[in-house]
């Protein structure tokens, strides 16, 4: 048996990390479908800070805070899109948003697992993230208009 000088051990470490930072670079950016089957990457939506809600038709508290997420978007500080819990083609995603009266952005994650977010177990489940993608934070429950003020407020205060 060989032993393996402290040195040897350093270096070995630091292939390791690099192997491992060069793994992370080659992960695919986050991309979306939309409602006319055009993908979309989260980088193209990037710039401001975005809300990525999860909703379901059949969840009613998803549904009330829809028309305030709707305003959210129209203001533009803050891009809004919203993605069904439940799996939907492109064309579902149009017949949401007609039968529903969903006036923000709907979308397909392509991968779920590249998001930089969980799925959410709970409905509504909100996500916030930067201006560069990364997650801010989750906002569980339904939101109103008194925790969308905060939440803007929050954002103002940021740098």
């Amino acid at each position: 048996m060989r032993r393996v000088s402290r040195r040897g051990m350093e270096m070995k470490r630091i292939c390791w990390l690099i192997v491992a930072s060069l793994l992370g670079a080659c992960t695919p950016a986050p991309s979306f479908t939309d409602g006319a089957g055009k993908q979309i990457g989260l980088e193209q939506l990037g710039g401001k800070p975005l809300l990525v809600n999860y909703f379901a038709p059949w969840c009613a508290p998803c549904l009330r805070e829809m028309p305030l997420l709707a305003a959210l978007h129209r203001e533009g500080q803050i891009g809004v899109l919203a993605i069904s819990f439940d799996p939907a083609s492109p064309a579902d995603l149009k017949v949401l948003a007609r039968q529903y009266h969903i006036a923000v952005p709907l979308m397909i994650p392509d991968d779920e697992a590249n998001l930089p977010f969980p799925r959410p177990t709970v409905l509504p489940t909100s996500y916030l993230l930067d201006r560069e993608g990364k997650l801010q934070e989750t906002l569980v429950g339904e939101l109103d208009e008194q925790k969308i003020a905060a939440l803007k407020a929050r954002l103002a205060a940021q740098p």
